[in-house]
C-alpha cells in the first residue's frame, strides 16, 4: 500500500484512535478531525485536553485507522502542538465539521496535534503480518 492508499484508506474509516503517554499513564481515544498537510498529519483538538498534557511530556504519538473487517493503519511519529492561527485555519477550513465544535478558529482554546509520522505500518491480509508503508 502506498502513502496516496493510506490517506485514502483513513478518509473512508473516518474516525481513528490516538495513544499518548505522559511516561506513567497512557490515553487512549477516538479522533475524527484530521488531515494530511504535506508530510504532516495533522489533528484538531482542545488545548486543555489531557492528550495535550500527556504530549507536553511525551512528544510521540500513534494513531490506528481500522475498518470494520480489521484492516488497519498504526502511525507514529513525534507530536507538536501548534497554535498557529494560519495552520488552524487551514484545517478548520479542510474539515467541515469542525464548526460544529470550534466557533473560532483564532480561539486559543483550539489547537493542532501535528505529527510527522516515522513509522506507517498496515494490516490487510489474514496472515495478521504488518507491511511497513514507505514514506516520501
Amino acid at each position: 500500500m502506498t502513502l496516496e492508499q493510506v490517506k485514502e484508506f483513513i478518509k473512508q474509516t473516518g474516525w481513528g484512535f490516538l495513544a499518548t503517554t505522559d511516561g506513567h499513564k497512557v490515553g487512549v481515544r477516538p479522533m475524527g478531525a484530521v488531515a494530511w498537510k504535506g508530510n504532516c498529519f495533522l489533528c484538531a483538538t482542545f488545548a486543555a485536553s489531557d492528550k495535550i498534557a500527556q504530549l507536553k511530556k511525551v512528544p510521540y504519538a500513534e494513531y490506528c485507522f481500522s475498518d470494520s473487517a480489521g484492516k488497519h493503519v498504526r502511525i507514529a511519529g513525534s507530536c507538536m502542538v501548534s497554535t498557529d492561527n494560519a495552520e488552524k485555519l487551514w484545517l478548520y477550513k479542510e474539515i467541515p465539521g469542525l464548526k460544529d465544535h470550534v466557533k473560532d478558529p483564532a480561539s486559543p482554546d483550539y489547537v493542532i496535534i501535528k505529527m510527522t509520522p516515522d513509522n506507517i505500518r498496515i494490516m490487510d491480509s489474514a496472515d495478521m503480518k504488518y507491511m511497513q508503508v514507505e514514506l516520501k
